[in-house]
């Protein structure tokens, strides 16, 4: 059983996860600490079934997110983050402790070992397992900073260092990740650790000065498969289930005592921030649907409701969005009156159990019933926006062809068709295209440009092309109904190259309000902090527009 709570200092919680074996009684108990950056995104499902794995031999694993990250209270980009990770780690020992687990041990992921392995001996940690370890921060950051450069390319202003993928560093806490290494002199003295690197990285110096000279009570493990999990889109993302039930097993060898009776402490609700008027911003967590979704409502605590705004992330991922934008995004919308919505959808997250080789539903029917669900589930009527990243952004098109809705935003769309995909169909077309075997996608771009105007159209009805006016018509023939695009250059190539112009002019002609906005910067995934700044703002702009403006608080947050 998995159960979510709020947990730590009530002026600043957590967001965690409580695995707990059949019967609540655990031989022990383990703190995961999460990667930092896009590699939490991508690794989150993995260390998800992580503590499935554990929960299933008698150990209690919490998982959670760092102060300041992911969905827990603070502001990314502090000076003080590094204090902020260290004492989020201490805070879960001790709410697992609190619960009644006496032993508790440390597993990290990927540049979590920079932290797990200075917590160690300050939690008291009976083991600790470094999972793919970064283990340099100055090489870390070096590599972070590269896939920013090649990911996100040149941005307004000029080269930002603080600005990683999915992580913003204050200076201060660049330099003390920097100074972090995991070494044999720095490993902590006297707990059993398991060290799980990449085969690959076997010759590598780091590798070689650690493993000449591993202290006692230390074992080395090299393993393969961890490019398959962290290296390769989400879609396409392999559990190394052998690894893990390795590091499972091994854990459980540590813990001597008997199995004893977990009594946790759940909080459902927390305030994350404060309006401009001083009324408190609180989330609460809702589980909702047969499938048991996991939702985050995020409103003002005075019951201010101008309208419900549903937030999407895009592809595979979890509800967080790149740089935390849905979170930040619901934070400012519930301060203004408006109650925001975030949650996971099928096989995402922390919704439904993880399952090797389960598949994407990226672009498939059962996330938008997903969403239909919800938001039937949670009685939110007409006066709602929807607004979704790429795929999330097709489904919030295709909610606003099912349902009455005031917006729906569509943040980097590049799917426009409304026929959705198969589940896993997905993965096949983005594994063939990587690979070259993608059956007539070189005919189709030739097409493209040269069917006839009357040609195009009926084609594209038939699903054979991306036509942009095929789910823009789908999605905005409601009355009083706003549907607006926001596009980088990229998107806009892509839309251009669709004849999505066109396509807008003619259903502007019959009365749709549709906008589309061209950004001079920035990335399709939202990497860059710009083209998030100023999507955030057109979003709220958008919102304040067509939701019942007599009910929203407008002006900044402090959240």
């Amino acid at each position: 059983m998995m159960i979510d709570t709020w947990f730590g200092d009530p002026e600043s919680p957590n967001l965690g996860f409580l695995h707990l074996p059949e019967g609540r009684a655990a031989v022990g108990g383990v703190v995961i600490c999460a990667p930092l950056g896009y590699d939490h995104v991508l690794g989150y499902r993995a260390l998800r079934f992580v503590g499935q794995e554990l929960a299933a031999r008698g150990i209690a694993a919490l998982r959670f997110d760092y102060v300041g990250e992911g969905d827990a209270t603070g502001l990314s980009g502090s000076a003080h983050a590094p204090e902020l990770w260290m004492s989020s780690i201490a805070r879960a020992a001790d709410y697992l402790r609190a619960s009644g687990i006496e032993d508790v041990a440390l597993l990290s992921l990927g540049a979590g070992a920079l932290l797990a392995n200075r917590a160690a001996l300050t939690v008291d940690a009976t083991a600790l397992v470094l999972w793919d370890p970064e283990l340099s921060g100055r090489r870390f950051l070096r590599r972070q900073r590269s896939l920013f450069e090649l990911t996100v390319g040149d941005q307004p202003g000029g080269s930002d260092p603080s600005a990683l993928l999915s992580l913003t560093l204050h200076p201060e806490a660049a330099a003390w990740l920097t100074a972090r290494e995991v070494t044999a002199e720095t490993l902590p003295v006297g707990v059993d650790t398991l060290i799980v690197g990449r085969r690959a990285n076997d010759e590598n110096p780091g590798t070689l000065r650690l493993t000449s000279k591993l202290p006692p009570r230390v074992e080395y493990r090299s393993v393969t498969g961890q490019e398959e999990l962290l290296e390769a889109p989400s879609s396409l993302a392999v559990l190394p289930e052998d690894t893990i039930a390795g590091m499972a097993d091994w854990l459980r060898d540590r813990f001597r005592a008997e199995p004893a009776p977990v009594d946790p402490t759940v909080t459902d609700r927390a305030v994350v921030g404060a309006a401009p008027d001083g009324t408190p911003v609180v989330e609460r967590l809702l589980r909702v649907g047969p499938d048991a979704l996991f939702v985050i409502e995020t409103t003002r605590d005075d019951g201010a409701d101008a309208g419900a705004v549903v937030l999407q992330p895009g592809a595979a991922e979890h509800r967080v969005g790149p740089g935390r934008f849905q979170v930040l995004a619901a934070r400012e919308l519930a301060a203004r009156g408006y109650r925001a919505i975030r949650f996971d959808r099928r096989v995402t997250g922390d919704t439904t159990e993880v399952r090797p080789g389960e598949p994407s539903l990226i672009f498939a029917e059962e996330w938008v019933d997903d969403t239909d669900r919800l938001v039937a589930e949670l009685g939110i009527t007409e006066e709602v926006a929807h607004a979704g990243l790429c795929a999330g952004g097709w489904v919030a098109a295709r909610m606003a062809e099912r349902r009455t809705a005031r917006l729906a935003v569509l943040f980097s769309p590049n799917y426009f068709k409304t026929a959705p995909l198969r589940a896993g169909e997905y993965s096949v077309l983005t594994q063939s295209e990587r690979d070259g075997t993608r059956r007539f996608i070189g005919l189709k771009r030739a097409l493209r440009g040269r069917l006839p105007g009357w040609a195009w159209p009926l084609l594209s009805r038939l699903q054979l092309f991306h036509d942009p006016g095929v789910l823009l018509e789908a999605s905005s023939r409601r009355k009083d109904s706003t549907v607006a695009l926001l596009l980088t250059p990229e998107d806009r190539e892509n839309f251009e190259a669709h004849r999505g112009p066109a396509a807008v002019a003619r259903l502007q002609g019959r009365g749709a309000d549709i906008r589309v906005t061209n950004y001079p910067f920035g990335d399709h995934s939202l990497f860059g902090e710009d083209v998030r700044a100023a999507m955030l703002t057109d979003l709220l702009a958008l919102v304040d527009e067509t939701l019942p403006r007599e009910a929203a608080l407008p002006a900044e947050s402090r959240v």
